[in-house]
C-alpha cells in the first residue's frame, strides 16, 4: 500500500504524495517547529505491545509544525501574495471554462475565498461519516455554492467535514491556499502541519531530506554599504523578525567588509551583471545623498530581476532633524541627504547631547548636501547590547527601525517567490 506525506493546515490537506517526497515545504518552517504528532498511518497497537520501540514510534511521529500565523511573514519574503492567490485562480477558472461545455457561473475570486473560511479550521470534524451526498456536515446547506467551484478529479474523494474542504476547494497550490485561509483571524492558530516521519521510518526518503529553513535556492543575499550596516540589519532581523531571519545573508556581516562604501558596491553589482548570477541580491543604500546618488548608477546598470536595490526608506520621523551647517543649528529633512543606518535606531542615550547631523560636502549630481551622523558608533553600540527581552518592554525605541525591516520585506518580495 506504501506511506504518505501531507502537508496540512488544520488538519485539511493542501497537498500529498505517497511513496515519495513530494513537493519541499521545508521554508514554511525553522528548526524549532519539530515536534510529533499523532499520525494515521501508524499502527499504535503495535507500539503499545512493544514499549522498548518508542524510539521507533518518536521518529516515526516527526512533524514540523507551525501556526497558520507565523507562516504567513514567510510567505511575504517568498513574494507568495494573495494578489499571486488570485491569479491563480483565474487561471485555474480560464481552464476549467475551456473544459466545461455548462454555462454555469463559477465562483469569483472572493467568492471562493468566502467560501473557503465558512467554518474555522480548527471546528471541522475529521470523523468518517457514512453519506453520498454532495457535502458533509454543515457544508451539505451550501451545496449550490460548492457547485459552482471547478471539479477536479479527486473532488468526490472525501469522507468527513476536513476531506471534503480539502477535496472541494484546495484545488491551489499550497502557498496560495495557506494565504486564503489566513484571511480569517479565527485560523491564525491554525497548524501548518508537514508530518514526515513515517514516510522515513518507512525507508521511502532519507531523513536528511527534511529540513527546516530556507535554503539556498530561497536566501537573499545582502549587500550593504559598510559592515556595520550589516551587522545592525542581521541583529535587527534576528530580535525584531525571528520569524523570516532564515531568509537573510550578509556579506561578511561580522567580519571584514569586501565592499566599503558606494563606489566599491556599484561596481560589485557591475561585476554580478556580467557573470550573470542566479541568486537574488539586493544593494541596500543609506537614505543620504550618496546613498541616492549610487542607487541612480545601479539604476542605470538595468540589473536583471534576481538583483535589486534600494534606499533605507524616507520617514516622517526625519524631516525634521537637527543639523549642523555653515548656518548653524537648524531642523532639517534628513532623508535623501545624510540618513545613514544608524539614524534609524534610538537615538536618546544617556550622557550623550541631543542626536545631530553635520553637514560634510555638496553632491552636484543631485543637487543635496550630504550629511552624517554624530556619534554615530555610540548608537549602533547601544543597539548591539539590547537584547529580545529589552525590545519587547519598550525600553529601546524601534519604531523607525521597524520602518526598516518592513521596507527590507517588502523589496526582497519583489523577487518573485519562485516556492509559489
Amino acid at each position: 500500500m506504501g506511506t504518505s506525506i501531507e502537508l496540512k493546515v488544520g488538519g485539511v490537506s493542501l497537498d500529498y504524495a505517497k511513496n515519495n517526497m513530494g513537493n519541499d515545504y521545508g521554508y514554511l518552517f525553522q528548526e524549532p517547529d519539530l515536534a510529533r504528532r499523532p499520525c494515521d498511518g501508524i499502527d499504535y497497537d503495535y507500539y503499545r505491545d512493544h514499549p522498548e520501540k518508542e524510539g521507533d514510534l518518536a521518529e516515526s511521529e516527526l512533524t514540523f509544525v507551525r501556526p497558520l500565523a507565523r507562516v504567513i511573514p514567510r510567505l511575504d519574503v517568498l513574494g507568495c501574495t494573495l494578489e499571486g492567490a488570485r491569479a491563480e485562480y483565474e487561471a485555474v477558472m480560464a481552464d476549467a471554462r475551456s473544459l466545461s461545455e455548462s454555462q454555469a457561473q463559477h465562483l469569483t475570486f472572493e467568492e471562493f475565498c468566502a467560501l473557503a473560511n465558512l467554518f474555522p479550521l480548527a471546528s471541522l470534524a475529521h470523523e468518517y461519516v457514512e453519506d453520498d451526498t454532495i457535502a458533509q456536515g454543515r457544508f451539505a446547506a451550501h451545496a449550490a455554492l460548492f457547485a459552482r467551484a471547478p471539479w477536479t478529479e479527486n473532488a468526490d474523494m472525501y469522507w468527513s467535514e476536513a476531506s471534503f474542504l480539502s477535496a472541494r476547494l484546495c484545488i491551489l497550490s499550497a502557498p496560495s491556499m495557506l494565504r486564503i485561509f489566513a484571511l480569517s483571524p479565527d485560523n491564525s492558530d491554525a497548524e501548518v502541519t508537514w508530518q514526515f516521519g513515517n514516510i522515513v521510518n518507512a525507508g521511502w526518503v532519507e531523513r536528511s531530506f527534511f529540513a527546516a529553513g530556507a535554503q539556498r535556492t530561497h536566501a537573499i543575499l545582502v549587500a550593504t554599504e559598510g559592515a556595520s550596516d550589516a551587522r545592525i540589519l542581521r541583529r535587527a532581523l534576528d530580535l525584531l523578525r525571528p520569524d523570516v531571519a532564515d531568509f537573510f545573508r550578509f556579506i561578511d556581516g561580522e567580519e571584514r567588509h569586501h565592499f566599503w562604501g558606494t563606489g566599491n558596491l556599484v561596481k560589485f553589482a557591475e561585476g554580478l551583471v556580467r557573470i550573470d548570477i542566479q541568486n537574488p541580491v539586493l544593494f541596500l543604500l543609506d537614505n543620504d545623498a550618496e546613498g541616492v546618488d549610487a542607487y541612480r548608477k545601479l539604476q542605470e546598470l538595468k540589473m536583471p530581476g534576481n538583483l535589486r536595490s534600494m534606499v533605507l526608506p524616507q520617514i516622517e520621523a526625519l524631516r525634521r532633524f537637527p543639523a549642523l551647517g555653515p548656518e548653524g543649528l537648524n531642523d532639517c529633512d534628513i532623508n535623501g541627504r545624510a540618513a545613514a543606518m544608524e539614524c534609524y535606531l534610538d537615538l536618546n542615550l544617556p550622557d550623550y547631547p541631543p542626536a545631530r547631523v553635520i553637514w560634510s560636502n555638496y553632491k552636484r549630481d543631485i543637487d543635496a548636501w550630504h550629511g552624517a551622523l554624530e556619534h554615530k558608533e555610540s548608537y549602533d553600540h547601544h543597539f548591539m547590547r539590547q537584547n529580545a527581552d529589552t525590545l519587547a518592554s519598550g525600553a529601546y525605541d524601534t519604531s523607525k527601525l521597524t520602518q526598516v525591516l518592513d521596507a527590507l520585506i517588502a523589496e526582497v518580495s519583489q523577487f518573485g517567490g519562485s516556492s509559489c
